[in-house]
Parts: C-alpha cells; sequence; structure tokens
C-alpha cells in the first residue's frame, strides 16, 4: 500500500479529495495567498465586467471631490519610504505602481470607495517584485483618505506575505499624492 502524507489541515476553500497527499492537493490548488489573490481580482473584474460599483463609488468623471485621475506621491511605511503613482477610475478601480523598476517595484489592483465629501477608501492586492520580474511578495494595502483638490492624504494598515503567501507582519502606512492627470493611466 503506497504511503501518503499526513493529511493537510481543514481549508473550507479547498475540495478534499480522498487519497490525496497534500503536495499534490497544493500543486492542484496553488498556495493560499494565490488563492486569496486570485479571488480579489476576480471580484474586481466580475465588478468591472457587469457595471457593479460598491456603494457611493464615484460615477463622475475628475473633478476638485473625487480622485478620478493619476495621481503621484510616496508613500512611508515601516521599512521607510518610496515613491507610489495610483490611478483611480470613476467606476471604482484603483492601480498602483511602486519602485522604479530597476530594483524591483510593486504593481497592485483594487477598489476605491467614496465616504464622503473629500473622503474615500481604497484597497488594493500589490505584487512586490525583483528587478527580474520574480514574485518576492504581496501587500494588502487597505487606506482611509483625505482629499483637498489636487492634493491626497491617506493612512492605514497595510498587511505583509512572502511570496508563498505566508503572513509577515501588518506596518501602518502613510500615502502623500498629488493629481497629476485627470485621465487614469491604468
Amino acid at each position: 500500500m503506497p504511503h501518503t502524507a499526513a493529511p493537510a489541515a481543514a481549508d473550507p476553500h479547498v475540495k478534499q479529495v480522498p487519497g490525496e497527499n497534500r503536495r499534490r492537493r497544493k500543486e492542484r490548488t496553488g498556495s493560499s495567498m494565490n488563492r486569496k489573490v486570485r479571488n480579489v481580482l476576480s471580484v474586481l473584474g466580475l465588478a468591472a465586467t457587469v457595471g457593479m460599483m460598491a456603494p457611493g463609488a464615484a460615477t463622475a468623471g475628475a473633478t476638485a471631490t473625487t480622485p478620478v485621475g493619476t495621481w503621484e506621491g510616496t508613500v512611508n511605511h515601516g521599512d521607510g519610504s518610496g515613491q507610489v503613482t495610483l490611478s483611480f477610475h470613476k467606476g471604482g478601480l484603483v492601480c498602483l505602481s511602486s519602485g522604479d523598476g530597476s530594483g524591483g517595484g510593486g504593481q497592485g489592483l483594487g477598489i476605491w470607495n467614496q465616504t464622503g465629501d473629500g473622503t474615500f477608501t481604497y484597497r488594493i492586492v500589490e505584487r512586490l517584485y525583483e528587478s527580474d520580474g520574480t514574485t518576492v511578495g504581496y501587500v494588502d494595502v487597505n487606506q482611509k483618505a483625505i482629499q483637498q483638490s489636487d492634493a491626497v492624504d491617506s493612512s492605514g494598515t497595510s498587511r505583509v506575505y512572502d511570496g508563498a503567501g505566508t503572513y509577515l507582519a501588518s506596518v501602518e502606512a502613510k500615502v502623500s499624492v498629488k493629481r497629476v492627470s485627470t485621465t487614469p493611466r491604468c
């Protein structure tokens, strides 16, 4: 009788197949973080496809009271600071890029929601990568923002994961950006 590895802890998102060992199940399903990223992106894709929007998401074009457009500035977090570009679309989609690319960087996709006049929230799953494109981690960005005309300041807690999806830490992050265009880049 062939030897199989001990069963993995029950994961409510993974269908258990009788006789399947942990390695085969991981090959079939991918890592937990990859599933989380796929789930977030599939929900975002579905929302974009059917035109759904989060309650209160901006429906107008770029104005002084909505963040629609492209913004550039800095992000400050536990490891220091860096350059960041955010692009907000009128339907509630937001894209992020960070770093200069020569030493690696980050790219992310998420949603934003207008919470009041000059206030909004945004949540992004950012993939961190080396200069050769190798994924080294993920950041679950969760921010509350205040907009004053063409300037936005936001703060919140980001959850950091390694490339395999293992949770590493939560860090406080502050973003300060200025609008450089009323048209989103991504």
